[in-house]
């Protein structure tokens, strides 16, 4: 009786371990997203001048816009029709959505309140206080395109 009273304890503990560490492995699986949203984006890669990769010039060749990244900051490259290529901040000054360039119409489309831009970054229409920031582009003579993360 002794021997099964110890078994039983053995038992009980291991199905206590087993679901201890089940309603642990089931809160990190709540918190970890949570805290992960919490936590502010590193930067992710150098503060300098950004060159363009061959598939980010063959996307601003063929959609003629492009969005890329500088650290923390999403720039949009486009084309305008005289072949001219412009980089601004692709985060909407009203509420930071991501803008878009519609070639069709010539103008900077943020689709989350129909705020629209003109090729310069001014505001043309919807709730944007301020015209997007603009930066400086580079093309090379061998057809590379770089953007500095300063502003112009």
């Amino acid at each position: 009786m002794e021997n099964r009273l110890a078994l039983r304890t053995t038992r009980r503990s291991f199905l206590d371990l087993l679901l201890g560490a089940a309603a642990l492995g089931w809160l990190g699986s709540l918190l970890y997203p949570v805290l992960r949203y919490l936590k502010p984006m590193a930067a992710a890669g150098p503060g300098g001048p950004v060159k363009l990769a061959q598939e980010e010039l063959a996307k601003l060749e063929k959609e003629r816009f492009v969005i890329l990244r500088a650290g923390t900051s999403r720039i949009l490259v486009l084309q305008d029709g005289t072949q001219q290529i412009r980089a601004l901040s692709a985060k909407c000054t009203h509420e930071g959505c991501t803008v878009q360039f519609v070639p069709g119409e010539s103008v900077i489309w943020c689709a989350c309140h129909n705020g629209r831009f003109d090729l310069d970054g001014k505001v043309l229409a919807g709730p944007p206080p301020r015209p997007l920031p603009r930066y400086v582009v580079q093309r090379a003579k061998d057809g590379s395109v770089t953007v500095s993360p300063e502003k112009a």
